[in-house]
């Protein structure tokens, strides 16, 4: 792994603010909520994450870069299912943007579905997380990141 893979990874270290809107699927109402995100670097090059919201949801992933694929990779577990999402990422320095193609296996079925976070230039990040439907894509969670003070 080289300073510009970590160096990715390591801007994100923080606490943050969030605020996210959750569409479940097509047709439902938002649900608005508040929650909090802490990011930390374990052993240099892991980003772990825990997210909570006041709506109760708890969530923890880890990312990476990984040397044997060169190539970012992620994990995420939260209390809503009881599989291992993995993924792989990329990053794209012109947007700003991380992208992560990651799949879910939820008794017995894979669900996939991407998540971006693009860099403002406020500081902040916006989250967006996307799931195939039949007629394209649906927007689940929409998501804005804001440095703690």
């Amino acid at each position: 792994m080289s300073d510009d893979e970590v160096s990715v990874l390591a801007e994100d270290v923080g606490e943050w603010d969030t605020e996210l809107a959750i569409t479940p699927f097509p047709g439902a109402p938002t649900n608005v909520t508040a929650g909090t995100v802490t990011n930390r670097l374990v052993g240099g090059r892991w980003l772990v994450t825990d997210q909570s919201t006041e709506s109760g949801y708890e969530g923890h992933g880890v990312y990476g870069w990984d040397a044997a694929t060169g190539g970012y990779v992620g994990f995420w577990v939260d209390g809503m299912g009881a599989g291992v999402a993995r993924g792989t990422g990329t990053w794209d320095p012109t947007t700003r943007t991380m992208s992560y193609d990651m799949a879910v296996d939820h008794e017995g079925t894979t669900y996939t579905y991407r998540e971006t976070t693009q860099r403002l230039d406020d500081g902040s990040r916006l989250y967006s997380n996307v799931v195939p439907v039949p007629d394209g894509h649906h927007e689940v969670i929409r998501a804005t990141f804001r440095p703690r003070a």
